[in-house]
């Protein structure tokens, strides 16, 4: 027999509820949530085409919406796997979220308002588009890193609020009764 329970608050009518139907999360499946690939689509697509074809106030801030709406999604799914990996991952855990959500903010506001910060964030984004490039690269010899362009501009914090679309997406995978820690 299926296990039931019952969830008092999300419906208004105490209903059995069949959690045996539920899906069962796995490791980093937030990435694949619609929302979240819909936001890195966004991304990609403001990145490599709307920015030269209308640049402005729109597409500057467009590309932060949609990477904080899924870059805590890539920190949470990065710890997930590598839980899972050692044998240490047992399903969504609130913290986990928490900290993505928050170190990301964190980070997006440094970049945005300090130059070391922008300085780092640059260079590491120069070298990982090396290190993805590589297998193209083969038989041309290597290329230098070269640090991505990083734009300073504090304007930008307004796009902080879109961090709450990864948590909601990362909350809608928690167990309903009893998150875990």
């Amino acid at each position: 027999m299926p296990d039931t329970g019952t969830v008092g608050s999300a419906l208004s009518l105490d209903a059995p509820v069949d959690v045996s139907k539920r899906r069962r999360a796995v490791p980093a499946d937030a990435l694949l949530h619609p929302v979240a690939l819909a936001a890195i689509g966004v991304l990609l697509l403001n990145d490599h085409v709307l920015k030269d074809a209308a640049p402005g106030l729109v597409t500057g801030k467009l590309s932060d919406i949609a990477g904080l709406a899924f870059f805590p999604l890539v920190l949470l799914g990065t710890w997930e796997v590598v839980r899972s990996t050692i044998g240490r991952w047992n399903g969504p855990s609130v913290r986990a979220l928490v900290l993505s959500v928050v170190v990301t903010a964190i980070a997006f506001g440094l970049v945005k308002t300090t130059a070391l910060a922008a300085g780092a964030f640059a260079t590491t984004l120069g070298a990982a588009q090396w290190a993805a490039g590589l297998p193209l690269a083969v038989g041309r010899g290597s290329s230098e890193i070269v640090p991505a362009l990083v734009v300073r501009d504090p304007t930008d914090l307004v796009a902080l609020p879109a961090v709450l679309i990864a948590a909601w997406i990362g909350a809608s995978r928690l167990p309903r009764s009893g998150a875990r820690r």
